[in-house]
């Protein structure tokens, strides 16, 4: 049965990580009706929430910051060359099934933002399960074209 509510749809997501014990804590803000914050198996951090702009549907979510050494050689890249890394990574990322979005600007790119949304009429713990699935998935593919374009840095490998 949907939920119908994002009271309804708040406790079906934290009975939810509590049972895949994802589940580590909530975050409260104005601006969602609720978010949790959880760990997959795969370390990755997700989140999942509802905004309040947003109706009849939660969203799973996780932030990868691009390390700093990464970031530092990014500054050092001509204009072209960061163009067409990011390029590069926009068609990469473009195919796999989260929204993203890379940030704050493409000139001092700091993260990369990926969303699996659900509406309420398919919100169930296989959609769930799924959602999570692709979006730490991302994380790691990003996190790999990162590594494997730059390498690691001499304190990454500590």
């Amino acid at each position: 049965m949907p939920v119908e509510t994002p009271e309804e749809a708040a406790a079906f997501v934290k009975r939810w990580m509590n049972d895949r014990r994802l589940f580590n804590k909530e975050s409260t803000n104005d601006t969602v009706y609720f978010s949790y914050d959880g760990t997959c198996n795969t370390g990755v951090n997700i989140s999942i929430q509802q905004p309040k702009d947003v109706v009849r549907a939660v969203g799973v979510t996780a932030k990868m910051l691009i390390p700093p050494y990464h970031l530092k050689i990014l500054s050092v890249l001509d204009r072209l060359k960061r163009s067409e890394f990011f390029r590069n990574l926009n068609q990469n990322l473009m195919f796999i099934p989260p929204a993203f979005a890379i940030g704050p600007n493409m000139e001092n790119p700091e993260w990369v933002f990926f969303i699996k949304e659900i509406s309420y009429d398919e919100l169930t713990e296989g959609r769930l399960i799924e959602s999570v699935d692709q979006v730490s998935r991302a994380v790691l593919w990003a996190a790999s074209i990162l590594f494997e374009q730059f390498g690691f840095g001499e304190s990454e490998k500590e």
